[in-house]
């Protein structure tokens, strides 16, 4: 199946702007939506492909920065120790209620796209699959997948409450 994968938008959230990439079909049908999260480096080239291997399957799928709030729209951290420090500090760093209503964002985004049937589920890899885990206790969310779902045992995602 022949898919986009060029596709942006910058959805408003509590917490500021959140670039979210948008992979799908060709075909002018509506497709089920997954909303893909990334592990802690963001949309990286294995991310893009797993986004399209799921779109070439059938699947409106959105992927959103999770580190919006901290990095400028675009930013992928580089597969490396800096990189892999940085996106740690970041999951820490970042509110529980973000995280939350970055999902809410994403799955209403996926929702009302003319190319999505309603029909919602949730993909992660490491953090991902974390993120995805707390985004399938929405309601609307009918079917999750949670690939390495890091820290769920440690309840060490991010923090309770903001910094007052």
């Amino acid at each position: 199946m022949t898919i986009i994968d060029q596709e942006s938008t910058d959805l408003t959230t509590p917490t500021g702007t959140m670039r979210t990439y948008l992979f799908r079909p060709v075909a002018g049908e509506r497709y089920p939506g997954l909303v893909l999260y990334s592990e802690i480096f963001q949309v990286t080239g294995p991310i893009r492909r797993m986004a399209a291997m799921l779109a070439s399957h059938g699947f409106v799928v959105a992927v959103p920065e999770i580190f919006h709030e901290m990095e400028p729209a675009g930013t992928v951290l580089a597969y490396d120790e800096a990189g892999a420090a940085r996106g740690n500090r970041h999951k820490i760093t970042k509110t529980l209620l973000s995280y939350d209503s970055d999902a809410r964002a994403a799955l209403n985004y996926l929702a009302s796209s003319p190319h999505c049937t309603g029909k919602l589920g949730v993909v992660g890899i490491c953090i991902g699959g974390h993120l995805a885990f707390r985004a399938a206790m929405q309601p609307d969310v009918l079917a999750a997948a949670c690939f390495y779902a890091t820290d769920i045992h440690k309840r060490s995602l991010g923090r309770a409450f903001p910094v007052a």
